[in-house]
């Protein structure tokens, strides 16, 4: 069953209404003609908007098609990621907000080159761009995913429409144009959720019924609490894990830390991020209850091993077309070490917009080629982010709090991190199988299909020679975690190996006392707040001057 007139009406109205955003923010309301206005909307922007968009960069399609079938898969020992919001949204708050405000600086990246060198900064912008090249190729397969499989459009046919939507009303629009289709698509994402979510439980029999199946099924849990790190989901894996992992994607890429920007104020700032940890937290509970009626309904015939679908993340949309279906209407690098001429801020837009169009299409590319990778597609994200976002983080801490590591030293400590992180990741992918049992995907059942369905099982290849299979096992969630490890340890012996700084060179204006974790509010020594002059001011700065992909 695929979607009606009306549907398709619907849908061709949300995208031309997306699109329509962006030329009326980019060629109407504005020409978006400085830096300033294209990438953080001048610092302009209200509270709840700004939070909302964050919340649609963190918690996308991905999100909306990935928690269900993990809660499907592995119970509601997934749950535990509020505190691990609640983390990343706290260190984010207290620590990187006001240092980023502080530098006055468009880029993030740019305390990197005040704190370490500029090697440093290139180097971790370097990285920043890839991994972020990469997650928004695995976002914009998410949605893509879910409109062939309601469409029965070829998936190159979604991505590259889908994809070269999202380029035209970013590159014309800029930021604001973001910010607006964001709000509209992160209410959309609310209603939709909500809807399958009281539509689901009033087809199920009620809440009881559901949370009954939910709990004979052995999805309701919270008490695994093991220090097995292969298991994927645990108290510890998830909190600590978790936490690092939140702070590395809320804090250290620019993406989402350029909203922080688009406000007034420090407080302002602030929050955006509260509220947005608000909204994850109501997001998370929406997806949960979606996962446990994702079971509910097909406990007895598990869509997967009954061939109904191909891959685990079509699972929450089949769901849709099964239950809502009767309801029809449903450029930093350059400009920095360019020795010429400086840019004018107009020439900086200018190439700001047609980097954003190139780059919009290299993710088509790689959304597609997304769509040949085996795992969950939240695996997916916290593969890639855990492995390459984790490591920018480790940077930041170490330069925050441990003044007397050197340049030469965090540099060698990345890059060891990237290459242990890479390895790793590769050798996961390429060995690891999805196991039924203690630690892995729990049971489903294919009794209740049609006894006409031709069900086969695969069982899995013996890979115990294989002596590095303990590390390959490693649960994603302690990605971050290992990554803060490596580049602490391997800084400070570099330390010791290489020299380290005199810690009264360092200017202690960039530099943040761990009594500043615990507290609310910490006394900088510059203006903190991009108001209208202060933004004014930073155009005219030289090497502050910064272009952002």
């Amino acid at each position: 069953m695929y979607l009606g007139w009306i549907d398709y009406g619907m849908l061709i109205l949300l995208l031309g209404f997306s699109v329509s955003i962006g030329i009326y923010q980019g060629c109407f309301r504005s020409k978006q003609l400085t830096t300033n206005e294209f990438l953080i909307a001048d610092g302009r922007m209200m509270i709840l908007p700004t939070a909302m968009s964050l919340l649609a960069s963190l918690m996308s399609a991905a999100t909306l098609l990935g928690i269900p079938i993990e809660i499907y898969s592995y119970g509601t020992m997934y749950m535990y990621w509020i505190f691990a919001y609640f983390i990343g949204t706290y260190l984010t708050v207290n620590l990187f907000i006001p240092m980023f405000r502080q530098i006055g600086n468009l880029s993030i990246y740019a305390y990197l080159e005040q704190r370490f060198s500029l090697t440093i900064r290139i180097v971790i912008t370097l990285s920043y761009m890839i991994v972020t090249i990469f997650y928004i190729a695995v976002i914009l397969y998410g949605p893509c995913l879910a409109l062939s499989q309601v469409t029965g459009l070829h998936i190159w046919l979604t991505v590259g429409s889908c994809g070269i939507i999202c380029t035209l009303y970013t590159s014309i629009g800029g930021m604001k144009a973001v910010i607006w289709t964001d709000v509209i698509q992160t209410i959309m994402m609310f209603l939709g959720v909500i809807l399958s979510v009281i539509i689901g439980f009033y087809d199920a029999g009620g809440i009881k019924s559901v949370f009954k199946s939910a709990m004979d099924g052995n999805r309701i849990q919270f008490s695994t609490t093991t220090l097995d790190p292969s298991i994927r989901y645990t108290v510890w894996s998830v909190i600590i894990g978790g936490g690092l992992y939140a702070t590395a994607i809320y804090s250290c890429l620019q993406t989402q830390a350029q909203r922080y920007l688009c406000v007034k104020s420090i407080r302002a700032a602030q929050k955006v991020a509260w509220i947005n940890f608000l909204m994850c937290t109501m997001m998370l509970f929406l997806c949960a209850s979606v996962g446990c009626l994702l079971y509910a309904k097909y406990n007895q015939c598990d869509p997967l091993q009954a061939k109904l679908i191909s891959k685990p993340d079509q699972l929450y949309p089949l769901f849709i077309i099964e239950t809502l279906g009767r309801f029809p209407g449903l450029t930093d690098i350059y400009k920095r070490i360019s020795i010429g001429n400086l840019m004018s801020d107009e020439k900086q837009a200018s190439i700001s917009k047609i980097l954003s169009l190139f780059i919009g299409f290299l993710v088509v590319f790689l959304a597609y080629a997304t769509s040949f990778l085996g795992n969950n597609i939240i695996v997916i994200v916290f593969q890639i982010s855990g492995s390459f976002a984790a490591p920018i983080l480790g940077v930041f801490l170490i330069g925050f709090f441990i003044p007397r590591v050197n340049s030469r030293s965090i540099l060698i400590a990345f890059i060891c991190c990237l290459l242990f992180q890479t390895w790793v990741l590769i050798g996961a992918t390429l060995t690891m199988k999805s196991q039924i049992g203690k630690g892995g995907r729990l049971p489903t059942s294919v009794k209740g299909c049609l006894s006409s369905l031709n069900i086969t099982q695969v069982i899995p290849k013996n890979q115990s020679s294989n002596p590095l299979l303990p590390l390959y096992s490693i649960s994603v969630m302690w990605y971050s975690f290992n990554a803060i490890i490596i580049i602490v340890v391997i800084s400070l012996l570099g330390s010791f190996i290489f020299g380290s700084n005199d810690p009264k060179t360092i200017d202690e204006s960039l530099l943040i006392s761990w009594k500043n974790v615990f507290s609310c509010n910490w006394k900088h020594k510059k203006s903190t707040n991009l108001k209208t002059n202060e933004v004014n001011t930073i155009e005219t700065q030289t090497i502050e001057q910064e272009s952002i992909l």
